[in-house]
């Protein structure tokens, strides 16, 4: 009745991170990313992919993110309270705990993730649109 397709695996993602944000380190303040980045540790800022960059950010099993992220793909295994702005995909493993809404491309979901938000599909406007207001308001308080 249900078929799994076995090219569409959840969690099994291949990134490569140029920065590792480690389970014994906390950061103060926004993020403006070029390049991926798993977080180990805590967050509190907003996570922001820079205009013309396509990232990565990935939230470990343990990891905190208190802000908003806007990336092509998030990956969570923690806990982020914030809201996900994604051009691509965003991935809720099993450990997930999201408290925020997710504005996502596609979306994989795994069973025992939670979600406390709404979840919307990207449609051509008003993710960049609701994501660049973010950024203009993160970058002013730099």
């Amino acid at each position: 009745m249900f078929k799994s397709k076995s090219n569409q695996t959840l969690g099994k993602s291949v990134e490569s991170f140029e920065t590792i944000i480690g389970s014994s380190l906390r950061v103060d303040g926004n993020l403006l990313l070029r390049s991926s980045v798993r977080i180990d540790g805590l967050v509190n800022g907003n996570i922001l992919q820079e205009d013309g960059y396509e990232t990565t950010v990935a939230i470990a099993k343990g990891a905190t993110v208190t802000g908003d992220i806007r990336a092509k793909h998030v990956i969570v295994s923690g806990n982020l309270q914030g809201n996900i702005f994604s051009s691509d995909r965003v991935e809720l493993l099993d450990t997930a705990f999201v408290s925020g809404d997710i504005t996502y491309g596609t979306l994989g979901m795994q069973v025992g993730a939670r979600l406390e938000g709404k979840l919307r599909q990207a449609d051509s406007e008003s993710p960049s649109q609701t994501a660049d207001v973010l950024i203009a308001q993160a970058m002013q308080k730099i």
